[in-house]
């Protein structure tokens, strides 16, 4: 195919610029060098049996992350392997990206574009929000490379239009992508206004506006194909294998509950998540920025070309950015907001191109790429931040492993179950990490303006997964008829204690939930039955107690 030796030429184009290969190997050892030698086990870690071996992720819809593992078998709890081969797709995917744009600009972008693009993406600091998810790094850095990959593909195939075998062929891969991690999606949607944009402004095409959006139908039509074969082959395995649908994973619309009842909800959660958290959270606050530009690049093109068809196009990125929140009334969690990176990489980018081609003066455009590089380092240090704090939490609540079954060991009757209760809270050493403070600019206006004043010294966290405990979400009611996901921890850390079930769980709900708090004295006690550790009964405990 035409298109594929197309490709080849613009990757090896890529792979044999030293000043491009170079920095981009240095940014993505420098980014992920701490978490690839320094492992530790996080949510769903000990539970790849349960996801891939047992259905679950076919509940879910996710059959090509169960096809990989039957090709391969990496999913497993075996630190490094899968990180590196996230790694390696991550830095195919900054390539792949910057060879679509290479194409769709007629190659008029200046090789330095393509470095703070690929060095911008691979660097984002909320991806550390779904790489400790050891079980989906891989998927989502795997898919980030197929979306490019993708789009390259049908942007070669457009002005002749004529090869429907390559139409269905990207169609089945959209599917097959899109079943790795669904909000793929928007990236393929946003990559769609990217190469709109990039052949508005640097190709010989139309800019009617109705050219221009055929141009994009192209693009659509191949996305709502893979969505309907991805639907029907997530039925047919569901069928043929007579399987449930799982409720694990987020996908619900909350538009059913009524615009006016959930649009409040919306806007309150869309205000935290972009608003309070741009003051403390630097991804958001890069992500903001983007978006502020994109309005105003929006305006200034709008009327530089005097086309509304530009301004959509602007425009019509943002709302893509965002429609994942806007179908499920709900704001995305961070560890599905996936475009964030290729939407502000691809932003910062477009600027630096407009500078280095603009009618600036050689000490303007230095000093474009001297902030860059520092706003580059500012990301560094922000990854870097969030999987040393991910390995310090780690680190603790190993140590709070040792001390409950050093207490065990020494106390009780081991040939009885250990049933672990509770939620376990994280010490003040990473709380520091993941909250704002009363006294932040953040913490007051959040108290101002919503009139909540919670207890202590945080006025609210500002991450979502980074720096949560792993015992927390172990020792909970997580998979029906399994060992608890607490247990399978202390084993792995050398700790064989006998399982306990369900109806232990709840006969030692009613004891404990009067008892002290691990680590107070008799926060681990001994019925005639079965040992239990209390972490601490909260409300969100009990809740689950009630709904099991």
């Amino acid at each position: 195919m035409i298109s594929i030796k197309e490709l080849k030429e613009n990757v090896k184009y890529f792979l044999n610029k030293r000043w491009f290969m170079i920095p981009l190997l240095i940014v993505t050892i420098m980014s992920f060098g701490f978490t690839l030698t320094h492992p530790s086990i996080s949510v769903d870690d000990t539970a790849m049996n349960y996801y891939y071996r047992q259905n679950e992720l076919l509940t879910e819809g996710r059959f090509f992350q169960v096809l990989l593992d039957k090709i391969t078998g990496i999913y497993n709890f075996r630190p490094f392997v899968l990180d590196y081969l996230a790694v390696l797709c991550l830095v195919l995917a900054a390539v792949l990206w910057c060879s679509l744009f290479k194409k769709v600009s007629d190659n008029k972008l200046k090789l330095i574009v393509y470095l703070f693009f690929a060095c911008f993406f691979v660097s984002y600091p909320l991806i550390t929000e779904i790489f400790i998810y050891m079980g989906s790094n891989f998927e989502v850095c795997l898919g980030y490379a197929l979306i490019s990959f993708i789009l390259f593909i049908l942007s070669s195939d457009t002005k002749r239009r004529h090869q429907p075998g390559a139409f269905l062929a990207t169609a089945f891969l959209i599917a097959l992508t899109l079943s790795l991690y669904e909000s793929l999606a928007v990236v393929y949607l946003y990559g769609i206004f990217a190469i709109l944009i990039l052949r508005f402004l640097y190709s010989d095409d139309s800019q009617n506006f109705k050219d221009v959006f055929l141009r994009g139908l192209y693009y659509v039509i191949p996305l709502i194909f893979g969505i309907v074969f991805r639907f029907l082959i997530d039925m047919t395995l569901k069928i043929i294998l007579h399987l449930g649908t799982s409720t694990n994973a987020s996908k619900e619309i909350h538009w059913d509950h009524g615009i006016m009842a959930n649009l409040p909800k919306l806007i309150d959660g869309v205000t935290l998540s972009f608003f309070y958290n741009a003051l403390v959270y630097l991804p958001i606050t890069l992500f903001v920025f983007a978006v502020v530009a994109t309005f105003i690049l929006m305006f200034w093109q709008g009327f530089k070309h005097r086309s509304m068809t530009i301004a959509a196009l602007y425009f019509g990125s943002v709302l893509s950015v965002f429609s994942l929140t806007i179908i499920q009334g709900i704001e995305t969690p961070y560890r599905a907001c996936t475009v964030f990176s290729v939407f502000t990489a691809f932003v910062f980018m477009l600027l630096l191109q407009f500078v280095e081609e603009g009618k600036f003066r050689a000490a303007v455009k230095k000093a474009a790429i001297v902030v860059l590089c520092i706003i580059l380092i500012w990301q560094l240090n922000d990854i870097n931040k969030w999987f040393y704090v991910d390995y310090m939490r780690y680190q603790e609540e190993v140590n709070v492993v040792n001390q409950v079954a050093m207490e065990i060991r020494s106390n009780y009757d081991l040939v009885k179950p250990v049933v672990f209760l509770g939620d376990y809270k994280l010490s003040d050493n990473i709380n520091q990490y993941t909250s704002a403070e009363k006294t932040s600019l953040a913490g007051i206006l959040y108290e101002n303006l919503t009139g909540i004043v919670p207890e202590g010294k945080y006025a609210y966290k500002f991450v979502e997964t980074n720096g949560d405990s792993f015992l927390d979400w172990a020792v909970g009611w997580n998979f029906e008829n399994n060992v608890s996901e607490a247990h399978k921890f202390f084993k792995d850390l050398g700790y064989d204690f006998k399982a306990d079930n369900y109806d232990m769980r709840e006969k030692a709900y009613v004891l404990a939930k009067d008892a002290p708090q691990w680590p107070k004295k008799g926060s681990i006690f001994e019925s005639d039955e079965f040992i239990v550790v209390n972490f601490g009964i909260s409300d969100k405990f009990a809740n689950q107690v009630k709904l099991n």
